[in-house]
């Protein structure tokens, strides 16, 4: 382990889920953010959630950055989000506001994509029509980005437009045509109206706000959404997310080469967990099964849904720490272990006996993929009140120290509690 912490991070970051997301990312931002000059969302839209519980409350954002609580940050929305304006204005804006917390930094790029109300419409029944159900959401993230696909989507430069009202109902019109809608445009035109009206003092042009900053030295967080096993590229293809989760989706938002990026911190739990549909090749049934779900509270932020979980799959961890070259690891939810007499770890995949690797964009690769486990002692010992490695139980730091081996990356964070200051830096 290098004596260099996160705590003292400066330059250019990022945190990346590794992967299906879930794993803390952002009690991780929410805890770094304190040291950024900003903080910039680059992806995924109000399927994503992420939980921050600090001294002002306990909060779910999906797509305002974690970072808004550092109130001397900028905060960017990236060109690359799904800005679904319901979720923002209606849910997230009014969370913060009842806690007297202010957005006056925030930025949303003007080239991001709207969620529109048919977004939601078409993704519900997709889904409904599906024979094999992929696990959606329903919040319209993808038919979103087909549409910025298909060169067809609306943007938020278009809601600041004079010509909105035109675009919007040409596009309702298209929308009940193809896909057999009876939306109201008027009704639409009128809510959307209020929503530009609200946003007009916080649109912008994020990529030279990033670039300005860089120029500059400041410190810039970039904040991921999910987890890099829901990457549309990299991903378990077709159970995956419809955009790009790790570095990639950076260059793509913010014209921000991967190369350029300080600390690549790739974040998991102890364990693992998904949520929808789609394989887990470490899927754990019975009684540890539940023990893990009420200890670990695995329950969707955005869904509700009930988290499948796992033992912790070091060949999808690795697979992704190559994918994004990471730089240092962050291991939450440690503390949810505690009270196991043995814990697995999964080190490798057969099939019919023959070693194989991760292989990016096929769930029907992984569905045939057996776990191979290590099995190593736990322990029982609280470990809420722990601040400092060598004071876990060595039964723990063993577990941490073979994450390391295999994974050959260094473990910088550890959550042991899910309050805020529950954490080790390495």
């Amino acid at each position: 382990m290098k004596n260099t912490s996160l705590k003292s991070w400066q330059g250019i970051t990022c945190v990346i889920g590794l992967d299906w997301g879930d794993s803390g990312k952002g009690r991780l931002i929410d805890d770094l953010s304190s040291r950024a000059d900003i903080v910039a969302r680059y992806s995924g839209g109000s399927n994503t959630g992420h939980t921050v519980k600090n001294k002002y409350g306990k909060f779910a954002m999906h797509i305002m950055p974690s970072g808004i609580f550092n109130q001397k940050a900028q905060c960017l929305i990236g060109r690359g989000v799904a800005c679904d304006l319901e979720s923002l204005i209606e849910d997230e804006m009014a969370q913060l506001q009842k806690a007297a917390i202010s957005w006056k930094n925030l930025i949303i790029d003007e080239q991001a994509s709207l969620t529109m109300p048919w977004h939601k419409l078409r993704d519900g029944l997709r889904e409904e029509f599906r024979l094999k159900k992929i696990g959606t959401t329903k919040r319209g993230v993808g038919p979103t980005y087909a549409d910025r696909i298909e060169r067809v989507g609306l943007r938020i430069k278009d809601l600041m437009s004079s010509d909105f009202k035109d675009k919007l109902f040409e596009e309702v019109k298209i929308q009940n045509k193809f896909f057999n809608l009876k939306l109201n445009p008027t009704q639409i035109y009128r809510r959307y109206l209020k929503f530009s009206k609200l946003l007009k003092p916080y649109v912008g042009q994020t990529i030279p706000i990033v670039k300005n900053a860089q120029n500059m030295g400041k410190n810039i967080l970039f904040e991921g959404t999910q987890g890099s096993l829901l990457d549309v590229d990299f991903g378990t293809y077709p159970f995956v997310t419809s955009t790009n989760i790790g570095v990639i989706g950076i260059w793509r938002s913010f014209n921000l080469h991967p190369s350029e990026i300080n600390h690549v911190i790739g974040i998991s739990k102890a364990y693992s967990t998904r949520v929808g549909a789609g394989p887990q090749p470490t899927k754990l049934d019975g009684e540890k099964r539940q023990i893990i779900i009420e200890k670990g509270q695995e329950i969707g932020t955005t869904s509700g849904r009930t988290r499948d979980p796992g033992w912790l799959d070091l060949v999808i961890i690795r697979a992704a720490a190559e994918f994004n070259k990471l730089t240092a690891l962050a291991i939450t939810k440690l503390d949810v272990l505690t009270g196991f007499k043995k814990i697995k770890v999964c080190t490798s995949y057969k099939i019919n006996d023959k070693t194989v690797e991760y292989l990016s964009g096929d769930a029907q690769f992984l569905a045939k993929c057996q776990p191979v486990y290590k099995e190593v002692d736990g322990w029982r010992e609280d470990l809420s009140k722990i601040r400092q490695f060598k004071k876990l139980p060595k039964n723990a730091q063993n577990y941490i120290k073979i994450i390391e081996k295999l994974v050959d990356v260094p473990v910088k964070f550890i959550s042991v509690g899910p309050n805020r200051g529950e954490v080790i830096y390495l």
